[in-house]
Formats: structure tokens, sequence, C-alpha cells
């Protein structure tokens, strides 16, 4: 029995010492020499191979689905299914591991995460692997409930009760908020009211709290996690949220009782872009932004999360840019937007700008081009490079009052052209980042509304996800490994694919979301899109946004700008596996939409 077996690699490197025993008394080798077939379809295999050197094919109807290298296994479903599907074939002079069927069920019974890792598909695999890591991890942000971090009792005081007597509960209870309670309503009177009070003139023993109770309350669920509460906090600009079950009030959870709990710093990068006073000052909120990024994905949290967290982060300091940059008729007058990426809450690292400025019929700035140049400039001091494609709103294209946005957008609509389709995605994905949103509000809907009767436009618009089908070779640069030049553009082969043929189908059916989970989710409940393909394309983009993320942030580290391009050497066993079942996922939505929009057709 080969004492050499690795079980460090995936799906072996979750075994116990026994279950690695079960593998090194029943495992044989084998051999195969370059070409030979070694399973085709309808055969029932005996074994799981796992390889020691040497590459296999597996093809299907001539087209090759899948390169398996070394430490990595196969036909694990056909294994467990009885039958194989495909032809599997040594590309090369092959050594193997034979590790017998009754071996693998044996372990498959024994270890659920093993079996996950084997032969499931890949949102399976990533939430084992995910499951896997959690079990590492101690107090991770994301990953905790509300009802796990320190939520303080709830004081509520009658409507009625007079200031001076809730600042003496304040003293005597060391509080900094009570509840007010006003019939089956709410608020909460807090420390900074007590000021507020004093302010106003008024005797503080006959003034009841209930005048100046905030009444608007910020409420999250104790289920929910503490990831929630603080994305709360920083979109509303508060520093409590009330905390329920069940609809009942439990208490309130305080920004500073986060500080004990959260590993991070987002909280503080939240206060440094509310009290900047100076352009500098705001420069330095988004350097901690950076390091923010760094720390979270070395702590191994979902990108989905670190997303969200970084487009709220970056909403304020647009906006506080926007309050130093533009006078208030301006600011009044205006809706600044975002777009793209940027816009669907799926841009991380600083890789470009995508903005533009829509202004109120019939108001004019006499120095316009002056401020938008300002805002464009000062982002890229920020960090924020400029777009290669002009798409800022210094540039007079995305810098116009509503009618004649409305107007370039029909030209777009009515005369399309592969740029005019880039420039309407762009625009799709669009968010008010502070100003009026109603102007954008105005805006999109002149654009839904001429689409429904457009049949034919949405075919051509989703042909886009099509566009890099041809680099299909992308078995063949996971196959060759730390080759010179072996890398794979992960955007164009998988990013960009699901996220235009999302946006595609999100256009046709009038839905209002940017982001593309979220437009995912609406197709499901439109029946647009399968479950099962929905549950996998939620999984592959966050899985090819992460290792964009990772291999982001190591060109940071190396004075490098990120790019889209992965070094197919620098990825895991693992990695390459994920990697592969993530493009196969994209090749069947991109079938999905080959049948949907007729591409074949065009």
């Amino acid at each position: 029995m080969p004492k050499s077996f690795n079980f460090n690699a995936v799906p072996f490197d979750g075994l116990t010492g026994e279950q690695q025993r079960w593998v090194r008394d029943s495992v044989d080798i084998g051999y195969y020499p370059a070409g030979q077939t070694i399973l085709s379809g309808g055969d029932e295999p005996t074994h799981l191979f796992v390889i020691i050197k040497g590459h296999v094919q597996q093809t299907e109807h001539g087209e090759v689905l899948c390169v398996y290298s070394k430490d990595e296994c196969f036909d694990g479903r056909g294994l467990i299914s009885g039958c194989v599907t495909g032809v599997f074939t040594a590309a090369e002079e092959l050594i193997v591991y034979l590790v017998p069927k009754s071996t693998i069920k044996r372990l498959i019974a024994a270890n659920a995460n093993f079996g996950a890792l084997l032969f499931s598909d890949i949102s399976q695999k990533l939430r084992a692997l995910t499951e896997r890591r959690s079990q590492r991890e101690l107090h991770s942000l994301m990953l905790s409930r509300i009802d796990q971090a320190f939520v303080r009792p709830a004081h509520i005081v009658p409507e009625n009760t007079d200031v001076f007597s809730v600042a003496q509960l304040f003293e005597t209870e060391q509080l900094s908020s009570v509840l007010v309670q006003r019939g089956d309503r709410y608020g909460i009177f807090t420390s900074t009211d007590v000021r507020k009070a004093i302010l106003s003139d008024q005797d503080p023993h006959t003034l009841p709290v209930g005048q100046l109770a905030t009444w608007d309350l910020i409420e999250v669920s104790q289920d929910d996690a503490v990831f929630d509460a603080l994305i709360l906090m920083i979109r509303h600009g508060v520093h409590r949220v009330v905390v329920k079950r069940q609809g009942d009030i439990v208490g309130v959870m305080e920004q500073l009782d986060l500080l004990s709990f959260i590993s991070n710093h987002s909280h503080l990068i939240w206060h440094q872009v509310q009290q900047a006073r100076t352009q500098e000052e705001l420069k330095g909120a988004c350097t901690s932004i950076q390091r923010l990024i760094q720390l979270l994905s070395e702590s191994e949290v979902k990108v989905s999360m670190i997303a969200r967290l970084v487009q709220e982060l970056n909403t304020k300091i647009f906006a506080r840019l926007w309050q130093f940059v533009a006078p208030p008729d301006l600011m009044d007058n205006s809706c600044v937007i975002v777009m793209g990426s940027e816009g669907r809450g799926e841009q991380i690292l600083k890789t470009d700008q995508d903005n533009g400025l829509i202004l109120r019929n019939g108001y004019h700035f006499p120095d316009l081009t002056g401020v938008t140049s300002a805002f464009n400039d000062a982002l890229c001091d920020f960090g924020y490079p400029p777009c290669l494609g002009g798409i800022m709103m210094r540039n007079p294209l995305w810098c116009q009052n509503l009618d004649d946005f409305k107007e370039t957008i029909r030209q777009w609509v009515f005369h399309p052209s592969a740029e005019t389709h880039m420039r309407l995605a762009i625009f799709s994905d669009a968010v008010a980042v502070c100003g009026d949103p109603e102007l954008l509000k105005e805006l999109k809907n002149f654009f839904f509304r001429p689409l429904q009767d457009m049949p034919s436009f949405f075919a051509h618009f989703a042909r886009a996800a099509d566009s890099f089908s041809e680099q299909s070779s992308w078995w063949s640069r996971l196959l060759l490994g730390d080759g010179e030049g072996n890398e794979l553009d992960i955007k164009k082969l998988g990013i960009f694919p699901i996220v235009h043929g999302v946006r595609s189908l999100a256009l046709e059916s009038g839905l209002a979301p940017t982001g593309t989970v979220e437009r995912i989710d609406a197709l499901v409940r439109l029946e647009k899109i399968p479950e099962d393909l929905a549950i996998d394309l939620k999984e592959s983009l966050h899985y090819l946004m992460d290792i964009r993320l990772k291999q982001g942030l190591q060109q940071l580290s190396l004075g490098q700008r990120p790019g889209n391009m992965v070094r197919m050497g620098s990825l895991s066993t693992l990695e390459r596996d994920l990697m592969r079942d993530s493009l196969q996922v994209v090749k069947r939505f991109r079938g999905v939409l080959h049948y949907h929009f007729k591409l074949d057709a065009l």
C-alpha cells in the first residue's frame, strides 16, 4: 500500500485519522498509457481514480467537458450512480490511485463533507467548503447573529415623562438612550436629545421627552446577522438599532456595543467619512477601506458580504465628496449616479469610475464643468482610477439635464450598435448616490417603457453575453497549470456572461433591482430561470468574484493595478476544480440564453 497518498488534496483533506486508514488499507495503483480510454459511457466504475501523474480528458459528443490533473479525482458521480457519463481518456501517460467503491461509500456515509466535495454540484461544494472554513473562524462579524452579541435591555418610558427625569435615569442606570411609548408606537430618546432640550430654552422639568423623540425606529430581528445591523447603521446614519423577537422589543444594540464584538474597523471608517472636514481627511477613509477589504478577505468573509459593505461605504464617500465640491443649489437640482459594477454593488476593489450627473430641467449652473471635473479628479486622487471609456460626469455625455438625457437614451435604443448597447447596459445598473433620486427614477422609467414593445432589442442586447465564447479552450489552460502565459480572463469568461445575461433577462421583464443576485431571485419568482440554475449562478458568480478579489489584493500588494487575468498556477487543486465547475455553469447559462433569445438565428 503506497504511503505517499496525498491526504492534503480535496476531498480527502477533511478525513479523520481512522478514515485515512480505511483508504490506506484498500487503495491500489493503476497505469494507463497515453491515449487509452479509461472509462466510457455506460461503464459501471468500480474505483475512484486519484491522479498521481498525468492528465485525463472527459469528453461528451466529441467536446471536452473537463480536464483532470495531479491530485484530482474522477469519476465520483459515475461511481455513486453506477453509470459513467462521457468518455475519460488518458491525455498522456497516466498513473493513478484506485480507491475501491466500497471504501468510497463508507467514507461518504461517515463524512458528509467528503461526499459533498466529491460529487455534488458547485453550490454544495462551496457550502461544504464554507462550513469547513467556519470551523476555523472564531467570531466573524458576518457569521454571527445579533443574539450572540451584546444587546442592551430596553428601558421604556411614557411619552409625557419629563426630560429632567430621563436625564437622571441616564445617570443612575448608565444609559445613553431610552425607548419612548406613545400608545402602541415606540420612539427613541438619546443623550444627544438631552443637549437639544437644554438648547431649546424650555424647562427640562416640564418638557416631555415625546416632543424630542425620534419616532422612525430602525429595527432588526435578533436572528439577523450582526453584519445586517452594521449595514443599517451605516445606511441610515444612526448609532443604535432596536432589536425584536417575533415582533416584540427585546433591547437596543448600540454602535459602541459592536466595538467589542466586531474584529474590523468599518464603523471607524464610517465615522471618518461623516466627520471629514476636508477632502484630505476623506481620502484617509478611502485608504482605510483598502485595509478593511484585505482583513475581511483574509478572514474568509463571504465576498457577497464584503461587496455590500464596500458599496455602502463608497456611497457615503461619494455623497460626502459631492458636498465638498458642489454648492447647495446644485445639490438640490441634480442627482449623482454610479453605474456598472459600482451600481450593482459588485465592485470591491477600486477598478474604475462609472458615474454621471442628471440635472433638473431648466436648471443651469455656470461652472458645471469645473465642479464635475473636481469630483472626478478627487476620486482619482482617492485611488478610484478614471474610466478608460470616459463614463464619468465630467464627460458631457454623462452630465445632462433630464430631457436631454432622455433624448440620448432614445437615440441609443432606436439606433442600436455594440457601443450603444454597452452604454445602455452600464446605465441600466445605475443607482442614485445623492441629490434628488426622482430624477433617476423618471429617466429609468423612460428607458424601460419603449423596450416592452421591442422584443428584437433584447436578443441583440443579450448577444454580448456570448462575446467571449470563442475562448472555449479555458479547459486546456486549467490543464497546463503554471505554464508561461497560462492565464484566464475571469471577467470575460465567467463574470460578464453571468452579469450581462441576467441583466438582459431582467430588462426584458422590466425588473427594477440592479444587483445581479437580486435580479436572479426576481427572475426565479417570475419563473424565467430554474431554481437549480439560479443557485449555481449565484454561487459561481460569488466564487469568481472571490478569486478575482484575492488576485487583485495580491497585485495591489506588489504595486500593480488589479486586473482580470488569473494565473492558473496560483490556484489550488480545489480552486481549479471550482473554477472548472463555475465555467461549466456559465456554459449552461449561455445555452439557456441562446434558447430564450434565439441567438443562433441572429
